[in-house]
């Protein structure tokens, strides 16, 4: 148990690291915005959405962030890591309600940990049976793979936050 908290304050200390690299980035950028540039839609994307929605892909975020340290860290797959994303895919999809897309939310959380334990066994393979270049350049492969698929769920997740948004928007404006 203590390792496994020490493990989790070792992520929250990335996380801050990365909302740190995000806010410079941000300023970076925004002392360069303007209206009529190309940055106003990522910008308006966000801009018109209610604190529920943000709430979700703040949710979605964090998971994200932590698969990606769970996949990096070559710690492999504890039940509490497994608690946690499934606690944030939830979390995520209940506060929009959006309970008819939680079960494909869940079913892509399980392939997500299924790909955690592959790479931690590859990885594992790799240290202690016999290094072997094919097997690393599989490994490799595997993650980035494992980085884009946790990308498109991400982008996925907020694609359909934003056009639940957008319609509910329009909803409540008709007669």
């Amino acid at each position: 148990m203590e390792n496994i908290r020490g493990e989790l304050i070792n992520f929250l200390l990335v996380a801050v690291v990365f909302l740190f690299i995000v806010f410079i980035v941000f300023r970076i950028f925004l002392k360069k915005f303007k209206f009529n540039d190309k940055n106003v839609e990522v910008y308006g994307l966000l801009l018109n959405l209610d604190n529920l929605s943000l709430i979700s892909i703040a949710a979605n975020t964090i998971n994200y962030l932590f698969l990606v340290w769970c996949t990096i860290t070559f710690q492999g797959l504890k039940i509490i890591y497994v608690a946690i994303t499934l606690i944030l895919v939830i979390l995520g999809d209940a506060v929009i309600d959006n309970f008819k897309g939680l079960w494909i939310s869940i079913l892509l959380t399980i392939v997500n940990c299924g790909a955690i334990e592959i790479i931690y066994l590859m990885f594992k393979y790799i240290t202690t049976e016999t290094f072997s270049f094919p097997v690393l350049l599989i490994l490799c492969l595997t993650i980035l793979f494992v980085f884009l698929y946790y990308t498109y769920n991400l982008l996925r997740s907020i694609n359909n936050i934003v056009v639940k948004n957008k319609y509910l928007g329009k909803k409540k404006y008709m007669v």
